[in-house]
Parts: C-alpha cells; sequence; structure tokens
C-alpha cells in the first residue's frame, strides 16, 4: 500500500524524443498508462512496470522504478517511493491499495499475461521524462532506460509546483521546471568513465557482452574472435 506524500519541504524538483517507443532520452507529452504493474521478485524485491500507450503504440517500461530492495517492505528504496509519490501527486491520487490480478497483453506477441495492477490508475495522461543511463557491472555495459520526471498533463507541472500551488495559490509559475528539463531532456548519462562514442561503438556492435574493460577507462575492441574450430 502506498500514500502520497504532499509535503512541500520533501517534495521538490531536482535540477539536473524516440518515436512511438519510450526507449530514447526524450520528453514524452500525452503519455496514456494503462496500468501499473507490481512486480515481486522471491528476496522481497519489488519494482514497478509501467504499462502505457504512446501514439498509439502499447508497450511496457520494466523495472526502472524501484520500490522496495532485497528484503520486502522493511527495506523501501527511497528513490523509487520518491518518484512514485511524485506519480501519485501528478495524477492526482491519494494512494494505491494492494494490487489484484489482472491480465494484460503484455507477453510474446501481446499474449495474455497475470499480472499484478493497481486499480488506481487505469487509462490516465502524463508526460514523462525518460532518461538513458550506462554503467558497467561485471565487465560488462549495462544499459538502463529510466522514468526520470513526471509531469501532469495539460500544463506539465511537476508534484513539487502542484503541491506549492495549493499552498499559495498564484504565486507559482506551474510548468516552468518542465520548460527547463526541456532543454537537457536528450541527454544521456554515462556512468563508470563511458563515453558516448563507447557507446555508439557498443550498440553497432549489437550490444556484445564482456567488452567494457576491467576499468572501462579504455574503448573496447568489438571484433568478431576467430572460430577454433575448422582450422
Amino acid at each position: 500500500m502506498f500514500k502520497r506524500n504532499t509535503n512541500a519541504e520533501e517534495v521538490k524538483d531536482y535540477e539536473g524524443t524516440g518515436g512511438k517507443f519510450l526507449n530514447k532520452s526524450g520528453m514524452y507529452e500525452d503519455v496514456t498508462i494503462k496500468a501499473l504493474i507490481f512486480d515481486e521478485a522471491e528476496n522481497g524485491g519489488a519494482v514497478i512496470n509501467f504499462f502505457v500507450n504512446y501514439q498509439g503504440e502499447d508497450q511496457v517500461i520494466y523495472g526502472d522504478l524501484r520500490v522496495y530492495n532485497k528484503g520486502g517492505e522493511k527495506f523501501p528504496n527511497d528513490i523509487g517511493q520518491r518518484n512514485l509519490n511524485e506519480l501519485l501527486v501528478v495524477l492526482d491520487i491519494d494512494g494505491l491499495d494492494e494490487p489484484v490480478e489482472q491480465e494484460l497483453p503484455i507477453g510474446k506477441k501481446k499474449a495474455m499475461k497475470t499480472v499484478a495492477v493497481y486499480e488506481e490508475i487505469e487509462e490516465m495522461p502524463v508526460t514523462i521524462r525518460i532518461l538513458n543511463e550506462y554503467s558497467v557491472w561485471n565487465n560488462n555495459i549495462q544499459e538502463k532506460t529510466t522514468t526520470a520526471k513526471f509531469y501532469r498533463s495539460g500544463d506539465n507541472a511537476t508534484a513539487a509546483e502542484i503541491i506549492l500551488e495549493a499552498e499559495k495559490p498564484g504565486e507559482v509559475e506551474l510548468g516552468s521546471k518542465y520548460a527547463k528539463d526541456l532543454e537537457f531532456a536528450d541527454s544521456v548519462k554515462y556512468k563508470d568513465d563511458l563515453t558516448a562514442e563507447q557507446i555508439t561503438a557498443w550498440i553497432k556492435a549489437k550490444r556484445p557482452k564482456g567488452t567494457a574493460g576491467a576499468t572501462a577507462t579504455a574503448k573496447p575492441s568489438f571484433k568478431k574472435p576467430k572460430s577454433k574450430f575448422g582450422k
């Protein structure tokens, strides 16, 4: 169960475009959240997946919003909880009850799949800022697509602006944070000394494994290894 937080001191804006699919850094308006999926692992960790429609294309944004770490509810993920709270404020939802089982067409070739969804969120419009992030784990390049920010549909107000406007009517410029974010919405986050050139080469080579280097400071080589067979 989740309850939204409307404390202006705690819900603040932090400073800091890919066709019909929300898989590239950019600002995406008029996204419809068709369902919010609660996905819990055996170790108690849990993430929120988004079943959305954008420009007529149904799609799922998987696993970027982690609400519980390993161990379950006693170990909340602060960043994920904050982002989920911002979404609730933007959508004007007081809270989420326990998820219920529902079938959605999100399997292979849009086959029906039984998942746990929150009934409070269905067919709701929102603006989403998507951020691509690249890092290194176990000598492999990792690619992550995250929902970096949510904005209210229509005026593109953030959760912080909505809360402040309720406290101080007429004193808040709704959508001002969106205007600032729009300037760098297509930026990409590179971690572990990775560079744009490395990632471009890695994607061009169809995302091979084991190519990041020990520290990712050197450009990886994507040459196809010679076969040991047929000599």
